[in-house]
């Protein structure tokens, strides 16, 4: 399920540091990227251009990552949402899973290990 822009798989990244989505970019430079740097942000293009996959890190100003994981699950069950964090415990991985992600990795997180989630969720990235 490629953008409608170009045939490359779209991917919306939302983190709060400019710093991580520049290196995400890099990392992920054949794909379709689109960045948010707050929760608010995020909905906003995720609604005007649902991406095929959707990275979201917990800690995010103005709408939290759990709370966007939640919303976003529900509005499009079919977007895997991935949550990207720093926090590597049991309770939150069982909470954001819970609460409709399909997937957790923890930062930092590398252009493979970005890679692999990708072709977990997408068939196209096969």
């Amino acid at each position: 399920m490629a953008s409608k822009k170009s045939d490359k798989i779209h991917i919306l990244l939302a983190d709060d540091s400019p710093h991580f989505l520049r290196s995400a970019q890099l990392l992920l430079r054949d794909y379709e990227i689109e960045t948010a740097l707050d929760g608010e942000e995020a909905l906003a293009k995720l609604r005007a251009n649902p991406p095929d996959i959707f990275f979201v890190d917990l800690v995010l100003p103005k709408i939290r990552g759990t709370d966007l994981i939640q919303q976003v699950s529900q509005e499009y069950p079919d977007i895997p949402i991935v949550a990207l964090t720093a926090i590597d415990d049991h309770e939150t991985v069982q909470e954001v899973m819970d609460l409709g992600a399909k997937g957790y990795l923890i930062k930092p997180v590398s252009s493979d290990t970005f890679k692999a989630e990708i072709k977990k969720h997408i068939k196209s990235a096969e």
